[in-house]
């Protein structure tokens, strides 16, 4: 999206921003969880976070009560910038947890990507360097992949590469552009 001319904002990116030392993101979550969700270096302990996740059901509901709305925050903010002081013109916002976080009401239209579930357990294994058990449970913590196909007004799947992935993102943004 953005090489064809899109701002492209990345909600992890941000809620990575929210939680760095000295933020508000890392300190709420201190006066929440207590300070052993820090490391020595003062930047938050994401693999001691997931685990408190994965053992306590509240804990990720606590963790995204305190996180969304900041983010948010952030979101609309760096959104607006890229309307206003850039010349896109359109603006496409990555959000992870799209629908779970209600940020879904803030865009003109709902995108989401799914993939078939061994896949995205194998991804998340990848991405997180977890077994693939402990994959499966955070992806269990997300919306179904039919629930989130059936709450967006476009679907892609991807299954496959990274190709064909930006081969049915071109196509899509084609059709959008032309609406």
């Amino acid at each position: 999206m953005a090489e064809n001319g899109w701002a492209v904002l990345d909600c992890d990116e941000i809620a990575r921003q929210v939680v760095a030392p000295g933020e508000r993101g890392l300190k709420r979550l201190v006066a929440g969880f207590g300070p052993a969700i820090v490391m020595a270096d003062g930047t938050l302990d994401r693999g001691r976070l997931r685990q408190m996740m994965l053992e306590t059901p509240d804990v990720k509901h606590q963790l995204d009560r305190i996180l969304h709305p900041l983010i948010e925050e952030r979101m609309k903010v760096l959104m607006d910038i890229e309307l206003t002081e850039t010349s896109h013109r359109v603006a496409a916002v990555e959000v992870p947890l799209l629908f779970e976080s209600g940020l879904d009401g803030n865009f003109d239209l709902n995108i989401a990507v799914v993939g078939q579930h061994d896949r995205l357990v194998s991804r998340i294994s990848q991405r997180d360097q977890v077994s693939e058990h402990k994959a499966e449970s955070l992806l269990a913590l997300q919306m179904d992949q039919q629930e989130k196909s059936r709450r967006a007004d476009y679907t892609i799947i991807n299954n496959r590469g990274v190709a064909q992935l930006f081969e049915l993102v071109d196509k899509l943004m084609d059709k959008i552009e032309k609406e």
